[in-house]
This record gives C-alpha cells, sequence and structure tokens, in this order.
C-alpha cells in the first residue's frame, strides 16, 4: 500500500513538473527543471530501496518460515545465513558456519557431487539429488538436496542450499520393498514346503517302522534329520501362510526360563557360560502373547548366540521393565556381523551361518512386530552381537 502511495505522489511530481515548466520562463523555469529532477531522482531513489527491502524481508521470510532447512551461499560458495531448520537438522550454529562453505556437511562421494551441483545451480540450473548430512554431533541423516540460483532482475546474485530430512520417507520405501519380497518368497516356500512334505511323511513312517523293528544308531539319526527338515518346512509354510496369533495373557520370565532349560545344554557343549539378570519390577511382568510364538523368537536367538561362540564365552540376558516395555537384551561374546551385513538381517535366505536359512531371524523380526514391540541387532566384527527384543506390558 505505502509503495503505491509512492507511485501516486511520484506521478503527481510529474503532471506538476510538466505544468510549471510550460508556464515557468528563463532562469525561473531552469532553477525548476533542476530543483524538480533533483527531486525526482531522489524519491526515485527511496523507491528502490524500499523494493529492496521489501524483497529481503521477503527472502527472509522465506527462510523463517520455511519447514525445511534453508541456507544462502555467495556465488563463490561462502555461507551467508540459514533458518533455524537448518540449525535443527545439522546441530550447526550460524557462528559455527561463518567461514564455511556450502559442502561443510557432506562426506565423500557426496560432497563432490554436491560441488557439481552448486556449480550448475551458479548458472542458473537448479539441482537435486539424495545424500548423506553429517550432523555437528557426527551422526548421519538421509536428506534431499536442492541448490536454486537466486536472482535480482535477470542476474544471479547468491544460491539457496535446501535440506529435507527423508530418513523415513526411506525407511518406509525399504519396508514396502521387504513386503513385497516376503509376498513372492512366502508364496515360493509355501510350494516347495507343501512338496516336501508330502514324501517326507512317506519317509518319516517307513523310517519310524524300521526302527522299531530294528532299532539302530544310523535309523535314530535319520528320524532326527527328517524331523530337523519337517521343522524347516514348517517355517516355510509360516511365511507362505502365517496363521492367526491366539493371544493370551503370560507372564514372560518362566517362557524365557523354559527356553533357557532348553538352550542350556547347547551351551555346555560350546562352553559358553549363560548369566540372568532380572532387574526388580521385571520379575512378575505379564505380556499379551502367543506363548509359542515367543518361545520361538527366545529360542532363535539364544540358538543364534550360543552358535556365534563355537571358542566359548559368556552370554548375558538381562530382563527390565522400561516404562510400558518389557525389555530382554541377549549379549553374547561371539565373532560379531560386519557392518554392511547387519542391515541384510531378516532377509529372506539371507544368513551369516554357514548352514543357516536366514528364516529363523526373519520369522522371529515378524513375530515380534505382530506383537507390538521391537526387535533390534547391534553387532561389532570380533566383538559380538547385541539382539534388543521390546514387547509391550500388559496394563492391569
Amino acid at each position: 500500500m505505502r509503495t503505491f502511495g509512492y507511485f501516486a505522489l511520484g506521478a503527481a511530481v510529474v503532471a506538476l513538473d510538466l505544468w510549471l515548466s510550460s508556464v515557468l520562463a528563463g532562469p525561473a523555469r531552469f532553477a525548476w527543471i533542476v530543483a524538480s529532477n533533483v527531486v525526482l531522482f531522489a524519491g526515485f531513489g527511496l523507491l528502490m530501496r524500499k523494493l529492496y527491502r521489501d524483497i529481503r524481508t521477503a527472502e527472509r521470510g522465506l527462510m523463517r518460515f520455511a519447514r525445511e532447512a534453508v541456507s544462502f551461499y555467495s556465488l563463490q560458495g561462502n555461507f551467508m545465513d540459514m533458518n533455524e531448520g537448518n540449525e535443527r537438522l545439522t546441530g550447526y550454529s550460524k557462528a559455527q558456519l561463518q567461514s564455511s562453505s556450502f559442502d561443510a556437511w557432506f562426506p565423500e562421494p557426496w560432497r563432490s557431487r554436491a560441488r557439481e551441483a552448486f556449480a550448475l545451480a551458479v548458472e542458473g540450473r537448479p539441482q537435486h539429488f539424495d545424500a548423506i548430512c553429517k550432523r555437528n554431533d557426527g551422526t548421519t541423516v538421509d536428506v534431499e538436496v536442492s541448490y536454486v540460483p537466486v536472482l535480482s532482475g535477470n542476474r544471479i546474485v547468491g544460491v539457496y542450499g535446501i535440506l529435507k530430512d527423508i530418513s523415513e520417507m526411506k525407511r518406509n520405501r525399504e519396508l514396502l520393498q521387504q513386503s513385497e519380497k516376503l509376498a513372492v518368497v512366502g508364496e515360493l516356500a509355501a510350494g516347495i514346503a507343501h512338496e516336501i512334505r508330502n514324501p517326507l511323511t512317506s519317509l518319516k513312517g517307513f523310517m519310524q517302522l524300521s526302527h522299531e523293528n530294528a532299532p539302530t544308531y544310523y535309523t535314530e539319526i535319520m528320524l532326527s534329520e527328517i524331523d530337523r527338515i519337517h521343522a524347516i518346512t514348517s517355517e516355510l509354510l509360516l511365511l507362505g501362510k502365517p496363521k492367526p496369533f491366539d493371544f493370551e495373557h503370560k507372564a514372560l520370565t518362566p517362557m524365557l526360563e523354559a527356553i533357557l532349560t532348553l538352550v542350556n545344554t547347547q551351551a555346555i557343549l560350546y562352553n559358553v557360560q549363560i548369566l540372568t539378570d532380572i532387574r526388580p519390577g521385571a520379575e512378575n511382568v505379564v505380556v499379551r502373547c502367543e506363548e509359542t510364538r515367543i518361545k520361538q523368537v527366545f529360542l532363535n536367538v539364544l540358538k543364534n548366540a550360543v552358535e556365534a561362540m563355537p571358542n566359548g564365552g559368556e552370554l548375558r540376558i538381562r530382563l527390565e521393565r522400561q516404562g510400558a516395555f518389557v525389555r530382554v537384551t541377549v549379549t553374547d561374546q561371539g565373532v560379531g556381523i560386519a557392518q554392511e551385513q547387519l542391515a541384510r538381517l531378516g532377509q529372506a535366505f539371507f544368513t551369516t551361518k554357514e548352514n543357516g536359512t536366514g528364516l529363523g531371524l526373519m520369522v522371529s523380526f515378524n513375530i515380534i512386530e505382530q506383537h507390538g514391540g521391537r526387535l533390534a541387532i547391534e553387532s561389532e566384527a570380533g566383538v559380538g552381537t547385541t539382539v534388543d527384543i521390546r514387547l509391550p506390558i500388559l496394563d492391569k
């Protein structure tokens, strides 16, 4: 509104100037022309300064209210300004970035990509790409990076750098891909299991009959291995056509102790010492669960931990209450898992064991998820692995 007033005043001055120029003559006319031009130029200068301030205010408003992390850089790539969203995302303050450049928070190889994109943005070509941003505290976050040229008229005067946190979107994308894989694997697994179980039933029947008539050490081993094949096909069928859960209210400690009794024999063979720590307040925790499924998870996790220590060691199991959840942590001193393999744990048929199938851990993830809980794995090669299981406590 004020800008319109400036234009109206300018128009009035021009009209007055034209009228007086036609009326006045001699030195008076010359003096008026000089004075009116001075006033017009001064007014034009004030108007341009006002427009520039309005543009800068609009730019600051964009940076202030934008949800994404926005930074402003010179054409040479030097940091000039940023909004609060940038500080929240990166953890850097304005003071810390005063002498830094646009690529301050990108590790390689994303730093090289950022430099290429910035150079193109300086030429007037906006750029967008995904990268890893390294925060001030050393942690990293997945981001979508945009470099957009800032124009003043037809001249490029700087570059906006915009960072958008896409960690959640990336996780959802990976979960969707994993879900699609599971659907395909489930159908394939169910078909294979069905074809295996039919001849397996006949083999087991004849082997049991042979064992009853003439029991030998070898027939006993064969029956044991047939039972193992049967257990694997049962897991395959569970993937292909999961059975509905039959939830009950059960105390968690007795379930864990029952599985520890089963695993203890194997632990002795591997020279593994099991140390159990049930924290105060967790002894009588009750959860809503299907007992056989939760026991299956405990059995899978504990067997994996024991088998990861071929040279023996300590297996620590801790049961504690944390708010609305009960937490079971299983820590071994085994061979550990490399970081590049850790992200693939729980995928179909991926395993770090020589004779493993990868199905046990995959089923365990699914069971805990169906119980409204969370299963997480941390590991370091040569140090050991920690499995963290959390289940919601039943409200009494």
